[in-house]
């Protein structure tokens, strides 16, 4: 070998033993395996005074919000949200734990849905956590992997996760919404009143408290009811009503299309006036008391647990009006509620909102008599 290729040989050896030791001096890049999520989310959380939800297309989902008055989403009008659901949500965000990384490769994200938001076809849903003036980075949830896992992104970094956590954050504002209205048990009500718009009415009633089914009110002559107990599901129609949507009440000139009432034993009266808007229903409520509790008896009608004429009870006065309760009035269903303490508390909650409803709920408030009849021969 000459001098020329022995210097070559050297000159390669020297190369690789100087890119040897700069790679045993190199210190690996630190897993993010077992990290969490959001570092310093679970001292805040007491601090926490907003969460923002963004989708596909950089549209907001919902801005929650935490004041004085405790959360409230802007997006319908400042109602109160589901503080459970909320806190559900940060406790799981706070203990989610990196369980490996995923790709760093943009071209890639939407096999995980952890796409930037901006894209009209992202799948994921990127929050943002606020606490004080300050914030946590905007982490991107992705698609769920198994039962309680799933893939997301810190928005400012290029590489993906899998975290050990699977946080049930809706995709819907009034997902995020404290759902209940009102809870009043059929034991308690005496009396539904359901009055038209073209002024045919409907009336339901019980003698007493302990009657197990509903009497029905000027059946006409040679109709029967379908069956006996057929009005029971509108006497207990209130029981656990929940919303589906809400929105303020506005004066827009709508007139109400049916107005139904729900009179108690001790004197409560539930008003519900329903609107009608394009394909959607929606329905006012108002709470009020009658001047004394039904127990008059006056026209006769056809009572569904003996199909023999009955006396039955004047309707009550209408008390004042609407009536839902926000129905943190469980206690609505309590023995001895006061009436008109109670009257108060569901007015607290559901002045000014308007409320949609599950349809089939909402069929069963607006019911005519055709519909409790047996087809006519």
């Amino acid at each position: 070998m000459n001098n020329r290729a022995l210097a070559v040989v050297a000159a390669l050896a020297a190369v690789l033993v100087v890119l040897a030791l700069v790679g045993q001096n190199r210190a690996p890049a630190p897993s993010l395996s077992g990290s969490t999520l959001l570092a310093g989310l679970d001292a805040a959380l007491n601090d926490v005074n907003e969460i923002t939800l963004v989708g596909a297309g950089n549209e907001t989902i919902a801005s929650i919000l935490r004041s004085e008055q405790g959360w409230t989403v802007p997006e319908k009008g400042g109602y109160p949200a589901d503080t459970a659901r909320i806190r559900d949500a940060l406790l799981a965000l706070s203990e989610a734990r990196v369980v490996e990384e995923k790709t760093s490769n943009p071209e890639f994200y939407d096999r995980l849905g952890v796409e930037s938001v901006e894209s009209d076809s992202s799948a994921g849903t990127a929050v943002t956590i606020r606490y004080g003036d300050e914030a946590f980075p905007t982490v991107i949830l992705g698609d769920a992997e198994g039962t309680s896992q799933r893939y997301a992104r810190r928005s400012d970094e290029a590489v993906s996760l899998l975290i050990d956590r699977d946080p049930e954050l809706p995709r819907s504002a009034p997902q995020w919404l404290q759902t209940g209205i009102l809870d009043l048990r059929s034991d308690r009500v005496s009396e539904v009143t359901i009055e038209h718009a073209d002024g045919e009415r409907l009336r339901i009633f019980k003698d007493e408290p302990g009657q197990t089914n509903y009497s029905v009110d000027a059946v006409p002559d040679g109709r029967e009811l379908q069956y006996v107990g057929v009005a029971n599901v509108t006497g207990n129609v209130l029981r656990e009503l929940a919303l589906e949507d809400v929105e303020p009440a506005a004066d827009d000139g709508l007139e109400p299309s049916v107005t139904t009432r729900f009179h108690t034993f001790d004197g409560l009266v539930v008003t519900a006036r329903g609107y009608e808007r394009g394909d959607e229903n929606w329905l006012e409520f108002e709470a009020g008391v009658s001047a004394e509790p039904v127990d008059e008896p006056s026209v006769e009608s056809v009572s569904e647990d003996t199909g023999e004429t009955a006396d039955t009870p004047v309707p009550a006065a209408d008390g004042g009006a609407v009536a839902d309760t926000v129905a943190q009035s469980a206690d609505a269903g309590n023995d001895g509620a006061d009436p008109a303490a109670e009257a108060e508390a569901i007015n607290s909650t559901v002045a000014g909102w308007r409320y949609r409803i599950p349809a089939y709920k909402y069929e069963q408030m607006t019911r005519r008599i055709e519909d409790l009849l047996n087809d006519a021969e």
